[in-house]
């Protein structure tokens, strides 16, 4: 079998967020998954190897989500009305109490799957539910499709329906036996998984937390989204510092952890999460949605935060990463026109894509994927080729047809998935 391929086309990346790199008519030449480098002609040891032209469009590192709810997947845009917490109660915990039935999860998942693919996210983050065998099922869904992703079965002991409230040694031990039996998925790999701080005891966050430092996993939960949340929290956890400390504390905030929306963050909870390293996932759609806030992205851009981008369906709207990317942009210009007393900056297009691609790929290497999410030598491979179908009349460089993809483009101008060298 031929490990090596030969690509052609405008390929188009952020290895840096300052600046999109635009290089035409490029030929990737990709070795066992990895791209071992970007040349304007065929090399002539590679001469008698075909050249998959990629057409007159772009390409484009493919889009990775850092933070998705499979099953809300087909929850989007019901309920978007409410805050957070009346849309939790009235549509999210229902819908999730579903996946008690496994025939249920074969039914939906794939579906949910397949759109990942189809939108572009070849490697996401992803919750499933309380239920053990379902969540199975979801991450059995998503390695038939061929794509990557780290799953969680999500732990709740508290503040949640009957029906998905487990006892904190239930929960333990089904966030236990799910991380071992994920083992034998070769593309999908567990994440501890705490759904936020007010839906688990002290008793439940320290067990997940020791969970995942014995067995070197990741961690992702919700931080700060609303304030009603913060006060919320301040109440059930009074002798902690603040919302972030209690992470911090339990042994859940660290290099691996990855917390979602973080709008309403002290100076010190943002020094803290700095100090631990941690990521934070900007998620602008589900934060204008649900009248949550606006998270300061530029501000902690500046300030050196980690960051990434997620969809955050059902309460995002889309799976596309591409709509995340301009509600990332168009948030920040919100924010610095409606709080110009506090110095916020809009964020630029190459900013926001970065984070979809390069920057949300940094998690991924930091647990052990490899390095991924721009065209680098040594990267995986992964792109998308997309054609906006331009008349021969019309003509457009390379980097203003991104930029029409990104703001008016969706699934259908996405012609070509390539995950680690393989084409989807």
């Amino acid at each position: 079998m031929n490990l090596t391929a030969l690509y052609k086309g405008h390929f188009i990346d952020t290895p840096t967020p300052d600046e999109f790199r635009v290089r035409k008519d490029a030929i990737a030449i990709v070795e066992a998954g990895k791209l071992l480098s970007l040349e304007r002609s065929v090399p002539a040891r590679f001469s008698s190897l075909p050249v998959k032209d990629l057409g007159e469009g772009v390409v484009i590192p493919s889009f990775i989500d850092l933070h998705v709810h499979a099953p809300q997947h087909m929850q989007m845009g019901a309920g978007l009305d409410l805050g957070l917490l009346d849309w939790l109660e009235n549509y999210t915990y229902p819908g999730e109490s579903r996946f008690a039935d496994e025939d249920y999860a074969q039914a939906l998942y794939p579906l949910f799957a397949a759109e990942l693919l189809r939108q572009g996210s070849l490697r996401s983050v992803v919750y499933g539910t309380v239920h053990l065998e379902s969540t199975l099922i979801l991450a059995q869904a998503l390695e038939k499709a061929g794509l990557m992703a780290f799953v969680g079965k999500v732990n709740m002991d508290r503040n949640a329906p009957d029906d998905l409230k487990e006892t904190p040694e239930a929960s333990f031990k089904g966030s236990d036996a799910f991380c071992r039996r994920l083992a034998d998925i070769d593309r999908v790999r567990p994440i501890v998984t705490p759904r936020f701080a007010p839906n688990c005891t002290e008793t439940l966050m320290k067990d997940l937390g020791q969970l995942a430092q014995r067995l070197a996993l990741p961690v992702q939960s919700h931080l700060a989204e609303t304030l009603s949340e913060v006060q919320w929290v301040s109440q059930l956890f009074p002798e902690r510092r603040s919302y972030t400390d209690v992470y911090n504390d339990f042994g859940l905030l660290g290099p691996a952890s990855l917390m979602a929306h973080a709008i309403f963050l002290s100076d010190a909870e943002i020094d803290l999460i700095m100090q631990r390293d941690a990521t934070v996932v900007h998620c602008p759609s589900a934060n204008i949605n649900l009248s949550s806030g606006i998270m300061p992205l530029g501000r902690y851009l500046d300030k050196g935060v980690n960051l990434g981008l997620g969809s955050d369906v059902g309460a995002g709207h889309t799976l596309g990463m591409y709509r995340s990317v301009i509600q990332a942009v168009q948030a920040s210009k919100l924010l610095r026109v409606l709080r110009p007393e506090e110095d916020h900056r809009a964020v630029t297009l190459s900013e926001a894509f970065y984070l979809a691609t390069m920057g949300n790929g940094k998690f991924f290497t930091r647990q052990g994927w490899g390095p991924c999410g721009a065209f680098e030598p040594g990267m995986s491979f992964d792109a998308l080729s997309i054609d906006m179908r331009f008349p021969e009349a019309v003509e457009m460089s390379p980097l203003n047809q991104l930029e029409r993809f990104l703001y008016t483009g969706d699934d259908r101008h996405i012609k070509t998935w390539i995950l680690a060298g393989k084409v989807l």
